[in-house]
């Protein structure tokens, strides 16, 4: 798979994520500010600067043309996508490790260091619940409107399972060793794919919560697992340097985009990675400062 390399964050770059019905996607990190970039030009477009503190999520609300940041420091920082200003911050206790947006509710979550999970509404950046998932790290999570289940990855070896109309708990499971810190549902809602501090990925029956599959996936933690938006792949990204993208029908390993197997790969940590909305190219961010758009061909 070929690559193009974007330079231009002179720090570590944390987290990716694609628009959803354009052709930009948005990358944040160290340097305290959103850059937005053209997938077809490959150029940066536009900084969104306000921000004092590193970002580690980002998240999109196009109907209400929202660009949100999760920071280190505990606050969600709401950005108009039109004229790209600040327009709130919501604070929590700590460091904000991952946002996602559920649409059917208009309904923003979040999950912090502490464990605490957010429930905001968007429309008028007000808290609208929060609860514990445990008390450490919450790096991930995860939901599916068919399965109506909001599960949670954490520190603590355990996923944690909450019904998503009204965020009730309703079982767990320990996994991991050393911890879990990413997760994702597959686009038909009957697996749960999850990954740790182990190196392992795991892939869960949505339907008895029975652990099919488990295997070795990289040398070390993987941070990101991303589903592609309607072919039967999904990639992962590691702090072995390496992206792997994987057959969801067997999980056997289509590509390895790693240093080693692939001159363009990141030379320091893969922190984050993301499908363009057409499902043509994989993005990913690192620790090496750099942004890479791989062209995906099956």
């Amino acid at each position: 798979m070929r690559a193009t390399t974007l330079t231009g964050h002179s720090n570590p770059i944390y987290s990716v994520i694609s628009h959803p019905n354009e052709n930009l996607f948005y990358t944040a990190g160290n340097d305290k500010g959103i850059v937005e970039w053209d997938i077809n030009l490959k150029v940066p477009q536009r900084i969104f600067k306000g921000i004092k503190h590193t970002v580690y999520a980002l998240e999109i609300i196009p109907n209400e043309n929202l660009l949100i940041a999760g920071c280190n420091d505990g606050s969600i920082c709401f950005f108009s996508l039109i004229n790209s200003s600040l327009l709130n911050t919501i604070k929590s206790n700590s460091a904000v490790f991952h946002l996602k947006y559920n649409a059917l509710k208009n309904e923003l979550i979040a999950s912090t260091d502490k464990g605490e999970i957010l429930v905001i509404d968007p429309t008028n950046k007000k808290l609208l619940h929060q609860f514990q998932s445990g008390y450490q790290k919450v790096r991930a999570f995860d939901f599916h409107q068919n399965t109506n289940i909001l599960a949670t990855v954490s520190n603590d070896e355990m996923i944690r399972f909450y019904h998503l109309d009204d965020y009730t708990a309703i079982s767990s499971i320990k996994s991991h060793e050393n911890g879990v810190g990413s997760i994702a549902f597959t686009s038909d809602g009957n697996t749960l794919i999850t990954g740790g501090r182990d190196a392992q990925l795991k892939i869960w029956d949505t339907y008895t919560w029975k652990l099919r599959n488990s295997f070795p996936a990289h040398l070390f933690q993987i941070y990101k697992i991303a589903i592609h938006p309607y072919l039967p792949y999904f990639a992962t990204a590691s702090r072995d340097k390496s992206i792997k993208i994987w057959r969801t029908g067997d999980y056997s390993l289509f590509k390895n985009l790693s240093v080693e197997k692939s001159k363009e790969g990141h030379i320091l940590s893969v922190n984050d990675i993301c499908w363009t909305n057409a499902g043509k190219n994989i993005i990913s961010v690192g620790d090496d400062k750099l942004v890479k758009v791989w062209d995906f061909e099956v």
